[in-house]
């Protein structure tokens, strides 16, 4: 008991001695009494004082930490068999070492721990971007790519229908003002079938490969008024084919990834190969009254190689999603044996032209599993050119179309790696598909 109250006696004349000194000498530093250079020496007296106190004051926990550890040893002795609870009091010397180098530690060094805690901690805090939901990774992927999916296997249906009127004027003006001739009212109806075979392949975070195999059927119907000089008949055929189309590869490069305010930027080529049936050298038959002219049999291709470039852009603004496509494509020109379906050979060479298409776009992720969206595109194509064998190059008229489709489309993911894409276009221009419905199927492995 006297050692106890010993030990407070001491601790509280250690404390009070600092106190007095230091309310001394403020009443001196209130008064004026000091100058800039004894405040300083002031100062640096304060701080031993303090410095003593925090070492006696340490001495005398050391020796309170014996003391305690002494009596549960003691104790220990005392009840051998009975279960002692383990401590985690660490021995005096590691208590007082620990609380010297906390004493002693240099006002820089704390400095730094202080920043590292405050720095840590603020990175705590900062907000973490949010995963995509599946129903935004479908939508980039249709509209733009996605790299984090090794292989993707997608096949997809396509129907679209396209409808045509031309007013054909068989004869000529007398007069300027009456015309002389066959008036015929010409109609094509075309319907469209196309399944394509889609896989891309995920090299790694950058590039992505791409290959396309499409399968066509057509029904083109083509009518034509006039049938026994009636302007009521309609004479009229129907021809079908199913091919294959013009197989593609494409590879796509990633510039940029999505984050601080930049989109997602990426940049494609794509080869068209010519495999399915071309369109030149077809025949052309005749109705038995010569009104009605149509071809044999149908297209599935271009007929000659084509390579375009481009690049897309996309940004998410969770939960939507904006996007857009600029492309720029050429054909290669090529020879073939016979250019038109009249009777006899007509050899020469054949370039496509060249076009320019673009496309921009929204989408809503509506739910984890569910998004909806829309888009518009537009393509320009320059006029096909001809030239017969030892001739010169010659603009086909009516080759330098405008197509333009506004799209409506929902992404559903069925399972985790299996989604269900479905689209509704229609066409803008006399060049465009009236209409165009199809449904996609990838499988992202």
């Amino acid at each position: 008991m006297d050692f106890k109250w010993t030990k407070v006696a001491l601790l509280v004349s250690i404390s009070s001695m600092p106190l007095i000194a230091f309310a001394t000498d403020a009443n001196q530093v209130q008064q004026g009494q000091m100058t800039e250079a004894e405040e300083l020496q002031l100062l640096k007296k304060q701080l031993i004082l303090l410095n003593q106190q925090l070492q006696m004051q340490q001495q005398a926990i050391n020796q309170m930490a014996q003391k305690v550890l002494a009596k549960e040893a003691k104790l220990k002795q005392a009840a051998p068999t009975s279960t002692a609870q383990p401590t985690n009091t660490p021995p005096p010397e590691k208590v007082a070492s620990n609380q010297q180098q906390n004493i002693q530690r240099p006002p820089q060094q704390s400095t730094q721990i202080a920043t590292s805690n405050a720095q840590r901690s603020s990175q705590v805090a900062i907000k973490k971007e949010p995963e995509r939901s599946r129903s935004t990774e479908d939508v980039l992927q249709e509209a733009h790519n996605v790299f984090d999916r090794k292989l993707t296997i997608e096949p997809s249906l396509t129907y679209s229908y396209y409808g045509r009127k031309d007013l054909v004027l068989r004869g000529f003006l007398a007069l300027d003002a009456i015309f002389l001739g066959n008036l015929n009212l010409d109609r094509i109806r075309s319907n469209t079938v196309q399944l394509d075979l889609t896989t891309r392949y995920t090299l790694n975070d950058s590039w992505q490969f791409e290959m396309a195999m499409p399968f066509v059927y057509r029904l083109n119907k083509y009518e034509s008024v006039g049938e026994g000089n009636s302007s009521q008949l309609y004479e009229s055929a129907d021809v079908e084919g199913a091919q294959i189309g013009d197989m593609s590869v494409a590879a796509y490069y990633r510039i940029m990834t999505e984050g601080n305010g930049w989109p997602d930027w990426v940049w494609n080529v794509r080869v068209r190969m010519p495999t399915g049936e071309d369109p030149f050298g077809i025949n052309l038959e005749s109705s038995e009254s010569g009104n009605l002219t149509y071809p044999d049999q149908i297209a599935t291709g271009a007929g000659v190689w084509g390579i375009s470039t481009g690049f897309s852009l996309a940004k998410t603004y969770d939960p939507a999603i904006v996007f857009f496509n600029l492309n720029y494509g050429t054909f290669l020109s090529e020879e073939y044996g016979d250019l038109s379906g009249l009777p006899g050979l007509s050899p020469g060479e054949i370039d496509l032209g060249d076009y320019i298409d673009y496309s921009l776009g929204l989408a809503f992720a509506v739910s984890e599993r569910m998004s909806i969206g829309m888009s518009f595109n537009q393509r320009f194509f320059t006029k096909t050119r001809q030239k017969p064998l030892g001739g010169e190059w010659q603009d086909i008229a009516r080759t330098d179309t405008n197509t333009a489709n506004l799209g409506l489309g929902a992404t559903l993911a069925l399972t985790e790696n299996f989604s269900m894409v479905t689209s509704i276009g229609a066409g803008l221009t006399e060049d465009s598909p009236d209409y165009q419905i199809s449904l996609r199927f990838p499988y992202r492995f």
